[in-house]
C-alpha cells in the first residue's frame, strides 16, 4: 500500500514540474488534455486536479496560452470538478464576468 503512495506522489511532483515548462498553447494543450483525460477516467483525484488548475491558472503568460480550444477544455475541467462536489466560483477567464455581476448586486 505504501507503493502506491509513494508512486502518487512522485507523479504529484512531476506534475508540478510539467506545469513549469509549459511555454505554448500546445504545451499547455497536451498538459490539461491529460489531466482532464485522467480526471474522468477516475485516475487523479478532483482535488490533485484542481490543484493543476490553479498551478496552471496562475502562469504568467496563462492569457497568451488560452486559445479557445484550451479554455473550453480547462471549462470542462472545472465543470467536472464542481459535479464532483467541490463548491467553486467560476473564474472569470474562463467564463466571463457573469458570476461577478451577479454577485455585485
Amino acid at each position: 500500500m505504501k507503493g502506491k503512495k509513494d508512486a502518487k506522489g512522485k507523479e504529484a511532483v512531476e506534475t508540478v514540474k510539467d506545469v513549469a515548462s509549459i511555454a505554448t498553447k500546445a504545451d499547455l494543450r497536451a498538459f490539461i488534455t491529460d489531466v482532464h483525460e485522467r480526471l474522468l477516467k477516475d485516475q487523479a483525484a478532483p482535488i490533485f486536479a484542481m490543484a493543476v488548475m490553479q498551478q496552471v491558472m496562475s502562469l504568467d503568460n496563462i492569457y497568451d496560452l488560452l486559445d479557445s480550444q484550451n479554455k473550453e477544455i480547462l471549462q470542462e475541467i472545472w465543470v467536472k470538478l464542481s459535479q464532483s462536489g467541490l463548491h467553486l466560483r467560476r473564474p472569470p477567464m474562463l467564463f466571463g464576468d457573469a458570476d461577478a455581476t451577479a454577485a455585485a448586486k
